[in-house]
């Protein structure tokens, strides 16, 4: 296998796994509705891109500067606090850049950008406190270091999807061409 800069290899695997759980949304969202599944490629492009540049070289990065400041989590009073001060700090950041360039990839505006994070980022975050802090004590406890951007894709396979369905629902604004048409 070629080596690849860890920064890259995560990106690379956060784009993945956020393009393939956009896809999981689109197809259950067309099942539940009794549709045939007909994607949006420019909408899990978008994601994988979403995946490439932020998603993994943020939570890269991120979970280096959590092992800098708390250690190996080898106890679970560690994991908790390790997982604590993650999830009060690396994820409100990321849900709050993750729907600001999504909105800019969608084409909006960055006031309509604004609007976007302030309709999705409550329930958003109040979703991730559940699902990340069970997923993040054993990624914390029990993964090595080199693998946590990995296992994190691996739960994420099904954030992503949910992420996704976010995304198109609570995240829904306006589009800049759409908005610009509306006004005149």
């Amino acid at each position: 296998m070629v080596a690849l800069h860890p920064v890259l290899r995560a990106g690379l695997v956060s784009g993945a796994s956020m393009t393939a759980g956009d896809v999981m949304c689109q197809c259950i969202r067309a099942k539940a509705a009794g549709k045939d599944v007909r994607l949006n490629w420019r909408q899990s492009a978008r994601f994988g891109l979403v995946g490439l540049t932020l998603h993994g070289p943020f939570f890269y990065n991120g979970f280096r500067w959590l092992d800098s400041q708390f250690g190996t989590a080898a106890t679970l009073k560690k994991a908790l606090i390790k997982t604590a001060a993650g999830q009060a700090t690396l994820f409100p950041l990321y849900t709050t850049l993750f729907f600001s360039y999504m909105g800019l990839l969608e084409g909006l505006t960055p006031a309509q950008c604004v609007s976007k994070v302030r309709q999705a980022f409550p329930p958003t975050l109040v979703t991730g406190s559940v699902f990340w802090p069970t997923a993040n004590i054993f990624n914390f406890m029990l993964v090595p270091p080199h693998l946590r951007v990995p296992y994190v894709n691996v739960a994420g396979l099904f954030w992503n999807a949910w992420l996704s369905y976010e995304n198109s629902t609570k995240g829904r604004v306006g589009t800049a061409a759409g908005a610009a048409a509306g006004s005149k």
